[in-house]
């Protein structure tokens, strides 16, 4: 990065007299031993770089002084109301006057001399800054082994193979963001998944996202983090997956078709008669929850609008062409005619084995094969019942269309 000194002579984005052109956020809850020195520093920081800026703290009910001494260094404090950290972010950014926004924690662990540097990435046309701790180093002691070598490497993983976002620290609490770019988000998420959300939201509306290394350093509040590992990791991971239906839905789904269909098929024949019907049943079971999870996928495909999946030429038109099939009238056609196929199948088997001696494994293959469609016709007809009844819009999900939801993503 170029340092910000070479663009001091830049005239300001806003002529308005006093409108800043940055306005850093701290999220705050109990952060009486740090929040004045981040205010100090994060004033400093735009004075020495010639940015005419604003300091915002987001009080989260905060129950020590930190809201009073923020004030009294210089901040603006805004109450919020809810509890956690997207509704807090959310409430701090809200109140921003600035065309640039700048957050992170407000423990130190990131250094505010560093906000001129995301407001050039920003100025250079930037939409959305991330900071990186993997790129730009690690204090020792600052990050939980667990979080540094797992957690935050596997999240942004996933995120990278799930939505292209090509970035290296998926959990960096330092960013920077335009204000036109936060206008086109619609972030719900309440809390710690707040992070996963802004990035599957600008992979969405294809912002131009760039990364900034910064350096990570120890928790100066001297008590423990808001931050829970295993449940706070879990919501990242819900969050992800909840935008990824194929991943999560359609590629278990048809493995376990796959795999019960052989089991029926070649399995059954190829034993003896107690471990060739278990291994059916098996197969029955498998195949019939392979079917329900695709149909829960091929619902979710439709709700759920992601360029990642939705620019896919295979996958727009399987949908569309499900989606008539699969609409009340077709769909109580189409599980009729399914069930009907697995009932006379399974009768010509029961009448085979009737009319053998003893023990007969194709009549049995039938049979199973027969008890298998007919459940999967019940499941189809009550997949299109729940469509037809309640609906098939891809509006529907708030999260990524801007419908109203106060609840947002399930997380």
């Amino acid at each position: 990065m170029t340092p910000m000194d070479e663009h001091d002579s830049q005239a300001p984005l806003s002529d308005a007299a006093g409108t800043p052109e940055v306005s850093v956020v701290f999220p705050c809850l109990n952060e009486q031993r740090t929040i004045v020195e981040c205010v100090r520093q994060a004033l400093a920081a735009m004075a020495g770089a010639g940015l005419r800026g604003e300091v915002i703290v987001a009080d989260n009910g905060s129950t020590d002084p930190s809201a009073a001494l923020a004030a009294e260094a210089g901040a603006v404090v805004v109450p919020v109301r809810g509890r956690g950290y997207g509704i807090t972010l959310r409430t701090g950014i809200a109140a921003a006057r600035a065309p640039y926004i700048v957050f992170l924690d407000a423990d130190l662990s990131y250094d505010p001399a560093h906000i001129p540097r995301f407001v050039e990435a920003l100025r250079g046309g930037a939409d959305f800054v991330m900071g990186s701790r993997i790129r730009g180093g690690i204090d020792p002691g600052a990050m939980p082994p667990l979080h540094r070598y797992f957690g935050t490497p596997m999240l942004t993983l996933l995120a990278d193979l799930l939505f292209q976002a090509s970035i290296t620290d998926i959990n960096c609490g330092m960013r920077g963001i335009s204000r036109a770019a936060m206008d086109r988000m619609h972030l719900h998420a309440d809390g710690m998944e707040f992070a996963s959300e802004m990035i599957i939201q600008a992979t969405h509306h294809r912002l131009r996202i760039v990364e900034v290394p910064i350096r990570f350093h120890c928790d100066q509040r001297g008590r423990e983090p808001h931050l829970r590992s295993f449940r706070d990791g879990w919501r990242h991971l819900q969050l992800m997956l909840h935008f990824a239906p194929p991943l999560l839905f359609l590629g278990p789904g048809a493995l376990l078709v796959v795999m019960g269909l052989a089991a029926i098929w070649w399995v059954l024949p190829a034993v003896s008669p107690v471990p060739g019907v278990l291994a059916a049943l098996t197969g029955l079971l498998a195949t019939d929850v392979g079917v329900q999870i695709i149909l829960l996928g091929l619902t979710s495909l439709d709700r759920i609008k992601h360029p990642r999946w939705h620019d896919s030429v295979f996958l727009t038109n399987l949908v569309r062409r499900l989606s008539r099939v699969m609409m009340l009238e077709n769909g109580v056609a189409l599980s009729a005619a399914t069930l009907l196929s697995g009932l006379l199948l399974l009768a010509w088997a029961v009448w085979g084995a009737h009319e053998a001696a003893g023990y007969e494994a194709a009549a049995l293959r039938m049979a199973f094969l027969g008890a298998t469609i007919a459940i999967a016709g019940l499941q189809v007809f009550f997949t299109c019942a729940f469509l037809g009844l309640f609906g098939r819009k891809a509006s529907d999900a708030p999260a990524l269309t801007g419908e109203d939801d106060e609840n947002g993503p399930a997380a």
